[in-house]
């Protein structure tokens, strides 16, 4: 018999159009498939099947760009999730001659880096001299996975699967884009930056990279440049299944006053001692976690008034291939 405190625990994933999308699929592809072969549903599905699992999947369906950091936060946050499954980070890799252009306008630079050059994007991307970059990308994620651990839930972080640069460019046609030369370098930069972070919040990290070459490489792995073929959709929701039986030992379950303070707060009385109020620096953040109680949560004092959820789009643009 499941305690009805486990049963109502939730592991809520939000991801990019590699957990799913239709908007990729054309007749160039020769593997498509639908909804029912992406890991959310065969993990659900493995769940169900498991009365002894305590735990339900909840997919978020639309992607990190559909809507602004905080409106991320808040869909997550309404599911009251014991974890939260984050895939994301591919839009942010995917550069062009737009933002070479733009780092020139606004960087002197000498007659020699006026032609666009794409290894030297690619350095500049890694130096973080970009509008996108790893920096800002982790800095920005930093602040959703932030919001959870101080409220006692966890974290899976799922890195961007580095491809060889041989496969580079073989399979286009995901999202009509044609990545640039060196792109491996950008997609490991992102995951340089953002692993340590997730490791600093005592998070886990999923190596996508690893599971890939477990299973027999980009080949194997993905049916274009970055989405996940069948095969490895089911290996990453039997990676998950055994990962989150562990963790889900250590997150609180029902009656955790974090639960009352997932998204706003239940009245306008002072809160109680189990709620530590934080008026420091984000970089001191971790630490002041790692003093708490168990019983205890951390939140800044914002977190207690309306709720921040503005409307528009915070997530990089890019151009279409066919507009280079």
């Amino acid at each position: 018999m499941v305690a009805p405190e486990t049963m109502r625990q939730n592991i809520t994933i939000l991801g990019d159009s590699r957990v799913f999308d239709t908007y990729f699929t054309s007749s160039r592809y020769s593997v498509r498939y639908g909804y029912d072969k992406t890991f959310p549903h065969l993990w659900r599905k493995m769940v169900l099947q498991d009365p002894q699992a305590g735990y339900d999947v909840v997919h978020i369906p639309d992607h990190f760009r559909g809507g602004t950091l905080q409106n991320n936060i808040i869909r997550l946050a309404l599911t009251d999730p014991a974890i939260i499954v984050i895939v994301d980070g591919i839009w942010e890799t995917l550069l062009n001659r737009g933002h070479y252009n733009d780092y020139l306008e606004r960087h002197s630079s000498s007659d020699s880096e006026q032609e666009y050059n794409p290894q030297r994007l690619v350095e500049l991307f890694k130096a973080n001299k970009l509008s996108v970059s790893p920096s800002a990308f982790a800095h920005q994620h930093a602040r959703l996975i932030s919001y959870f651990r101080r409220r006692r839930r966890q974290v899976i972080w799922m890195t961007l699967p580095v491809p060889p640069k041989s496969y580079i460019g073989s399979t286009f046609h995901a999202g009509d884009y044609t990545p640039i030369p060196n792109w491996n370098e950008c997609l490991a930069a992102v995951n340089d930056a953002v692993v340590p972070m997730v490791n600093a919040y005592e998070g886990k990290v999923l190596d996508l990279t690893a599971l890939m070459e477990e299973l027999g490489g980009a080949e194997m792995a993905l049916i274009d440049q970055w989405h996940f073929s069948e095969a490895f959709h089911e290996r990453i929701a039997v990676e998950l299944g055994s990962l989150t039986r562990d963790l889900l030992r250590g997150v609180p379950g029902a009656g955790h006053i974090s639960g009352d303070y997932m998204l706003g707060a239940p009245s306008s009385d002072a809160p109680p001692d189990e709620v530590v109020m934080f008026e420091g620096d984000t970089a001191d953040e971790v630490a002041a976690m790692r003093a708490l109680s168990v019983d205890q949560i951390l939140l800044y004092p914002a977190e207690l008034g309306e709720i921040d959820n503005p409307r528009g789009n915070d997530r990089a643009e890019f151009e279409r291939q066919s507009d280079r």
